[in-house]
């Protein structure tokens, strides 16, 4: 009861009606929506609530809340983003202060690792914590932090086919996975597009609708694997300018402009080794460079941790900013790989086996981060 008193704060039912997803016949939306949260945070699914019959409580069969799971036309993202706008206003009702200068939304990828060949768009892809190959999904989550609260406002699915074009399985496997027709302009269809789209691309669109949507971050956190120069520009679009990205980024070859001349980041340690800066507060030794990644203006950050001899680099868009800022900031960013250890751990993200993998574990993601 104290739950179902929390999400009633939350007006599911009009922001179902407002979304077009209310039932218009047999169990109502809302309660399906609820039972199924209730059911994930006891830590169990449908089938076994159902072996046990869940106290007696339960007066419906389990078949309605399948279909729920797979209906092509229900916008989880929409429920989603909209669950995370009620949240923030609510807290303004209540006069907890949301605006923030260290709002930052945050973008991580994780692997969701999967057991069968035949499943809907399964490939084989690189997993960085086991160090291999794994079969299994990308997911990709956008993360919006108000200083306070980190709120997981968006997501997709990737599928990555590699340089073969056959996922890791062979052209014969690939051609035996699960497909199913979806109707055109459902969202269902949509998630099933964004399935084979660039994860940079699909962050971007993210971005633009949760501005969109009038939240409007300062900054913009993300891995090396995001630091490129298409997408820092794109970043620094939305809004006219107004987000900032903050990310660390690769001690490869990529060339940054500095005092008129083109160096990697092994280089620029080596030319600029006299400007080194020592940090007590994080103990560590920095060298702050200004520069251009391309065609953008960045500040560089060359950072050596304790007695480690290897650097590493990190850049800012915003030129003003202090080392020991822009560390603080991207601290921030550790938020988002905590949101995906707990709902995995806690909330069995990932774990459903459907040949329907698509629509039910879309399903299952804005099911628990409703409730996170």
């Amino acid at each position: 009861s104290d739950i179902l008193s929390l999400f009633s704060k939350f007006g599911l039912g009009r922001m179902l009606c407002r979304l077009s997803l209310e039932k218009h016949d047999g169990i109502s939306a809302v309660q399906l929506i609820l039972s199924l949260c209730l059911f994930r945070i006891n830590g169990e699914t449908i089938h076994s609530i159902y072996k046990k019959n869940f106290y007696h409580l339960l007066t419906t069969g389990k078949n309605c809340y399948y279909r729920m799971m797979v209906r092509q036309t229900m916008n989880w993202r929409g429920l989603l983003s909209y669950t995370v706008l009620r949240f923030e206003c609510i807290l303004r009702k209540n006069g907890i202060q949301t605006e923030s200068e260290n709002s930052c939304v945050i973008f991580d990828d994780t692997t969701l690792e999967k057991i069968g060949r035949k499943l809907e768009h399964i490939t084989k892809l690189f997993d960085h914590v086991r160090m291999n190959y794994v079969l299994g999904y990308k997911l990709l989550l956008c993360l919006f932090f108000d200083g306070k609260s980190s709120l997981p406002f968006d997501f997709s699915l990737h599928e990555e086919l590699g340089g073969k074009e056959d996922g890791g399985l062979g052209k014969k496997a690939l051609r035996s996975r699960f497909s199913k027709r979806r109707m055109k302009e459902s969202p269902a269809y949509e998630r099933n597009q964004e399935c084979g789209m660039s994860k940079m691309d699909s962050a971007i669109r993210m971005l633009q609708r949760m501005w969109k949507s009038g939240i409007h971050p300062h900054y913009a956190l993300a891995d090396s694997w995001f630091a490129c120069e298409k997408f820092i520009e794109e970043v620094r679009r939305v809004g006219n300018g107004a987000i900032h990205y903050i990310g660390l980024a690769k001690m490869g070859k990529t060339k940054y402009f500095v005092e008129n001349k083109r160096h990697n980041a092994a280089e620029l340690v080596a030319m600029y080794t006299r400007r080194t800066k020592c940090c007590r507060k994080y103990k560590c030794q920095y060298i702050e460079l200004r520069g251009c990644l391309g065609n953008i203006p960045v500040r560089i950050y060359l950072i050596k941790y304790g007695r480690r001899q290897t650097w590493n680099i990190m850049l800012s868009t915003d030129l003003s900013m202090s080392f020991v800022r822009a560390f603080e900031l991207y601290q921030i960013r550790w938020n988002i790989e905590v949101v995906n250890k707990e709902t995995k751990g806690h909330l069995r993200l990932g774990s459903y086996m459907g040949e329907t993998l698509m629509v039910r574990l879309l399903m299952q993601r804005s099911a628990t981060l409703h409730i996170s």
